[in-house]
């Protein structure tokens, strides 16, 4: 048979053609995607084969003085799935839901076109375990501390809390927010074509970790203060109550409590909880503020102890206001009585020889309407009116600590001054930062001297006068066993904002002592606002709860007891 030739190269050259045309279109497709789509395939590859997370450090313990964990972080998981690379979907639902995650996609497809889907949040660590010994493809984990307070209640207005993203809200949390966080690191993760990982940089957690924070606190000591408080707030029905334990040799804060006080644990639904009353809440002191009063005279020159002062039988007159003494003390007493029985006639009689530029001076140098710089948010300078404001009735109320609003950080401040024999130190609760091992950054000294307020002679005058307080005046029920113990009470009533006088019914109760009397090694204020029951009187009210504080107090510290006739 004859093969015709024409028609032969007519099928080769068609057939050369069309592989060329494939050719052509497979050089054009593949020009087209090397030049135009270059970039966008590069991404797409991107996100397949690596991916970037960002590592997020432990954030720092914070400590008491003696090393007690008081706050710090514990690492939780996010359980999350990678439909991409899952190879046995039920059997991934079978490994989840035996360690406690259900998985409520019923097939593959129903995860979507994505490559994170999380099932799982907080999950504790034992439980990723297991489910890593599975070894199961498409199964991810993605770490996060959580914070945990170990004490519960214990220190919460100190120690404030962090929001959901671990950044400090309030207390140390806040302040030193910057050294507890640490830095976040961005890691690669690599993966192959079946989603397996080929390469996982190793990050070193110390490196990025933050920094702990040793506060000047003694677990102890406030668990002692917070009991005790506690028991006295409950008991007397109070609106508030405050208690803080100060070593006035250095100015550190051993214990701060402020009742009401929050559970971080909880959800807190109400953000004036977080409110720490013993910086941030101003109030008249009363009585206690009379140490200045007698301090500022007595090292003026204006007084000496062998004065005597006429009472005016429990009765004064001033610019048309009587003050009056709670106790009618008949006749002439030295400036010592008058302290022991805490007379307010007293006082002004002291105050007016002083006059209003001394006493005010004196006011600001014992560190009233200033900041005490103690490293927590939220102190409130108080309020002082300015002198050349005052009315011929403003020395005679401040004189006895009305007309003035301290918190109770100042006020305890400034006994620490008297029983630092004069030097007013700068209050502080944090005493190192530290970092692995190795101290990184010390945040103050320990011994921050503010001033001397008043000589070491008339500090020791000031101090045997609390003691006599104690022994033989309104004080007496501050006593404990062992110890001698300086202290004044006071007894403030509170205005009322309705009626824009002071009232009958409301009052803030407070004792603030030393011990041992004439060497202190610490110093306590008690404050109850607004007790109810039969009593509101400081002697009867918060006197008795500074002696229990006092009492466990020294025995835990092992001090010396001084006092032979109560051993």
């Amino acid at each position: 048979m004859k093969i015709n030739n024409k028609n032969m190269i007519d099928r080769k050259t068609l057939l050369v053609l069309v592989v060329l045309s494939v050719f052509f279109v497979l050089f054009v497709k593949l020009v087209y995607v090397q030049i135009f789509l270059h970039e966008k395939i590069n991404h797409v590859v991107e996100k397949m084969v690596n991916r970037e997370d960002l590592e997020i450090p432990k954030r720092g313990d914070i400590t008491d003085a003696k090393g007690k964990i008081l706050a710090t972080s514990i690492k939780k998981c996010t359980i999350f799935l990678d439909p991409k690379a899952i190879e046995d979907f039920n059997e991934v639902k079978e490994v989840l839901f035996e360690n406690g995650i259900k998985i409520f996609q019923k097939n593959l497809t129903d995860l979507g076109n994505t490559s994170y889907v999380p099932v799982a949040f907080s999950v504790d660590v034992d439980i990723v375990d297991k489910i890593k010994d599975k070894k199961l493809k498409g199964i991810g984990f993605k770490n996060k501390y959580t914070r945990y307070y170990p004490e519960g209640r214990l220190l919460s207005h100190i120690l404030g809390i962090t929001d959901n993203e671990g950044k400090g809200l309030e207390g140390i949390e806040k302040i030193y927010n910057e050294f507890l966080s640490g830095n976040s690191i961005i890691t690669k993760m690599h993966r192959d074509g079946r989603g397996r990982i080929i390469q996982n940089k190793i990050v070193d957690q110390s490196k990025i970790c933050g920094q702990n924070v040793e506060l000047s606190i003694d677990r102890t000591i406030q668990f002692i203060a917070e009991q005790e408080l506690r028991t006295a707030f409950e008991k007397y029905k109070a609106k508030k109550a405050i208690c803080i334990v100060q070593n006035p040799k250095t100015g550190c804060i051993l214990a701060m409590v402020s009742l009401p006080d929050f559970d971080s644990s909880v959800k807190i639904k109400n953000v004036g909880a977080l409110r720490n009353s013993a910086i941030s809440d101003i109030f008249e002191p009363g009585s206690t503020f009379k140490i200045v009063t007698v301090a500022a005279a007595l090292e003026k020159g204006k007084v000496k102890l062998s004065d005597v002062f006429y009472l005016e039988n429990g009765k004064l007159k001033i610019a048309g206001h009587t003050i009056k003494d709670d106790h009618k003390i008949e006749g002439s007493v030295s400036l010592g009585k008058a302290m022991e029985l805490s007379s307010n006639i007293g006082m002004v009689k002291i105050a007016q020889r002083l006059g209003n530029e001394d006493f005010y001076e004196y006011i600001r140098k014992f560190g009233f309407y200033s900041l005490t710089g103690i490293d927590l948010p939220g102190e409130a300078r108080g309020l002082l009116m300015d002198v050349k404001k005052w009315n011929a009735l403003t020395l005679p109320n401040i004189a006895f600590g009305q007309g003035i609003g301290v918190n109770a950080l100042q006020m305890i401040n400034a006994f620490s001054a008297i029983a630092n024999d004069g030097v007013l130190k700068k209050p502080f609760v944090v005493n190192k930062i530290e970092k692995l091992d190795t101290v990184t950054e010390t945040f103050q000294s320990k011994e921050t001297k503010i001033r001397t307020v008043v000589s070491v002679e008339t500090a020791q005058i000031i101090k045997k006068l609390l003691k006599n307080v104690v022994d033989s005046g309104t004080g007496k029920r501050a006593k404990i066993k062992g110890y001698t113990v300086g202290g004044k009470t006071g007894t403030a009533q509170k205005v009322d904002p309705s009626l824009k006088t002071y009232s009958t019914k409301y009052y803030v109760a407070s004792f603030c002592g030393m011990v041992p009397a004439m060497n202190p090694e610490f110093v306590v204020l008690v404050i109850i606002d607004e007790p109810m029951g039969a009593s509101y009187y400081s002697s009867s009210v918060a006197a008795p709860v500074f002696a229990n504080i006092a009492q466990k107090i020294a025995k835990y510290l092992d001090i010396e007891k001084d006092d032979v006739n109560q051993i």
